[in-house]
């Protein structure tokens, strides 16, 4: 009887420890799936634009462009103007697109702020480019943000590379001692 009664016990508790590395392994899945998606749809094209846009704004820095307290909206620089609206205005552009699109996907519960500062920044852009079309030369209401923005997206792209590796991992580890054990 004890022996038996000791059998339903150690089956009902396996069961139960079973259910719960399930659920666990579910839930790791899961959030795995998130940390892709926010990878794959938002931060890692985010990141590599702005990886790109970064080391173009270097190589024109070291060329010589103008500071930007140098640059004044009535003196019209046609190699900065070519720049900006062929190279850095389109990514711009894509990653402001890329920010309202997959806001779902953002690590934090709101538009941090250097994000907010940068979409603002490239929406009046877009009325700096309309004034110079109808030749009023004005410079941005809203300044790229800069710095705080370029360090949020790498600092985020980090976080979640980081994070998808550990989920990796813990969600390969259950497999890894099953093989082992059999």
């Amino acid at each position: 009887m004890i022996t038996a009664s000791a059998s339903v016990l150690v089956a009902v508790l396996v069961f139960v420890l079973n259910q719960r590395a399930q659920i666990r392994q579910e839930r790791r899945q899961a959030l795995l799936a998130r940390v892709n998606s926010q990878l794959r749809e938002l931060y890692g094209p985010l990141n590599a634009l702005v990886e790109v846009n970064e080391r173009i704004w270097e190589a024109l820095r070291d060329s010589g462009l103008p500071g930007k307290a140098d640059r004044s909206p009535s003196s019209v620089d046609s190699d900065w103007q070519r720049w900006r609206n062929q190279a850095l205005r389109p990514a711009n552009l894509q990653m402001r697109d890329l920010i309202v699109e997959h806001a779902d996907l953002l690590i934090e519960p709101e538009l941090p702020q250097a994000l907010r500062d940068f979409c603002a920044h490239v929406t009046s852009l877009e009325i700096v480019l309309a004034a110079e079309a109808d030749g009023v030369h004005e410079r941005a209401l809203i300044g790229h943000p800069g710095a705080p923005f370029v360090t949020y997206v790498r600092e985020a792209f980090l976080h979640l590379k980081q994070e998808q590796q550990r989920l990796l991992a813990a969600v390969n580890r259950p497999r890894e001692v099953r093989a082992k054990n059999s």
